[in-house]
């Protein structure tokens, strides 16, 4: 299955090894446009590091837990160059009504033919196919 993942999966949904293992599962092709690598690489560390300060845990562990998933996602996603997806940065603007900065993910679901993966419900009238965590898993682990 080809998915374009959206930033809300990698930055909420990677602390537990089986989600980032779940990244490497060979029935899934994964694709992050590089707009939002960017993003990624910025946030998930502080929300680690919000994580590690509400557990009390030692920043140490935020770190590995950082690099960790940082390790996931590069081993795992397609991070795609903004000129293959750019071409279609208006039409996915004009379907891009709740959250207008989501474009890149729009435009390379687009671009690939491919649905999105995310936990939020931006991507609600877009006329992409979405699926979450949720349903994935539940599709990864039917017989």
């Amino acid at each position: 299955m080809r998915l374009v993942v959206d930033t809300s999966v990698p930055v909420g949904e990677l602390l537990r090894q089986s989600d980032r293992d779940r990244l490497g599962d060979d029935r899934l092709e994964l694709f992050l446009p590089a707009h939002m690598w960017d993003g990624v690489r910025v946030e998930l560390p502080r929300r680690i590091a919000a994580f590690v300060r509400r557990r009390g845990l030692a920043a140490a562990i935020g770190e590995e837990l950082s690099q960790l998933c940082i390790d996931a996602i590069e081993t795992n996603v397609v991070v795609l160059d903004e000129a293959i997806y750019s071409a279609l940065e208006d039409e996915a603007r004009a379907r891009s009504l709740r959250d207008p900065a989501d474009w890149p993910v729009v435009a390379t679901a687009l671009a690939l033919s491919a649905d999105i993966w995310t936990n939020d419900n931006d991507f609600l009238g877009t006329g992409v196919g979405t699926w979450t965590t949720e349903t994935l898993r539940a599709w990864l682990g039917r017989p």
